[in-house]
């Protein structure tokens, strides 16, 4: 049996407002205090039970395509997040 992802950055269940509980289903990735990304469970339709993910980052230009998707598991959902995170921050030149 393989061994799960291991995210490379700090992920953070979101919250509603300040004094909310943070979620085990919506979560934002972190690179310091830029956000990388966001993946979460969706609840209906056809993508039901799977995790999306967007790809965010830096205000940098050009961006990069594909920046979200669909995964069975949270944690790959996290990995597509970072690789896009990667790729973007080596096309406009940057570390990540």
């Amino acid at each position: 049996m393989s061994t799960p992802y291991q995210p490379l950055y700090k992920w953070r269940g979101t919250k509603i407002d300040e004094i909310g509980q943070p979620t085990d289903l919506d979560w934002l990735g972190y690179d310091g205090a830029t956000i990388i990304g966001r993946i979460w469970m969706e609840s209906d339709g056809p993508k039901r039970g799977q995790w999306q993910w967007v790809g965010l980052g830096p205000p940098v230009r050009p961006r990069l395509t594909p920046h979200h998707g669909f995964e069975a598991e949270p944690r790959e959902a996290m990995r597509k997040v970072e690789e896009y995170y990667h790729r973007l921050m080596r096309n406009n030149e940057r570390r990540g």
